[in-house]
């Protein structure tokens, strides 16, 4: 009896879904000012520019322009898609910095020249490695705070990401 339990209970672990994706929201976050808002996604908050300094961030935003405190790649795939960091394909500044393209093709988002109006494009995340060492994955998924009876205010992102357990570059454990 205790063979045949245990032979069910390994199956029923062999064939077991992953563990789920641990996805974080960022909502309406404020990059209306002048200067860069820094980004903690382990601590899920805003950063000083003091603690930036010191190296505190993993991705920041200046209106439409974004940089990630490492080596970082933007992929032409949904966020959900993206199961593990590609091996290759990263680009990184001198400084250990990156920031994703923003030429009309490959950028993470659309703007409309009748309206002027910006839309995330669905199909794009960012994967990049953090200073800690660990992958993480993000995607914007808009640009606008919409207040019902009022027009949307601009520049307030909002995102999500998951970071990937250390050691692994995959994004499910």
């Amino acid at each position: 009896m205790r063979t045949v339990l245990a032979l069910l209970v390994s199956t029923l672990l062999s064939i077991a879904p992953t563990v789920a994706q641990d996805v974080q929201f960022a909502q309406h976050v404020d990059v209306s000012g002048d200067g860069w808002v820094y980004y903690n996604l382990s601590e899920n908050r805003v950063v000083s520019e003091q603690e930036a300094s010191f190296g505190a961030w993993d991705v920041s935003f200046k209106g439409t322009a974004v940089t990630f405190n490492g080596p970082s790649q933007l992929l032409d795939v949904t966020f959900d898609a993206v199961d593990a960091a590609p091996e290759e394909g990263y680009t990184e500044g001198e400084d250990g910095t990156s920031e994703l393209p923003t030429d009309a093709e490959t950028r993470w988002f659309n703007y409309d020249f009748t309206n002027h109006t910006i839309s995330a494009k669905p199909n794009r995340t960012a994967v990049f490695q953090m200073r800690d060492g660990r992958w993480a994955k993000l995607n914007i998924t808009d640009y606008y705070k919409v207040v019902f009876g009022a027009d949307p205010i601009p520049r307030m992102l909002s995102f999500r990401w998951v970071i990937g357990p250390s050691q692994s570059r995959r994004f499910e454990e």
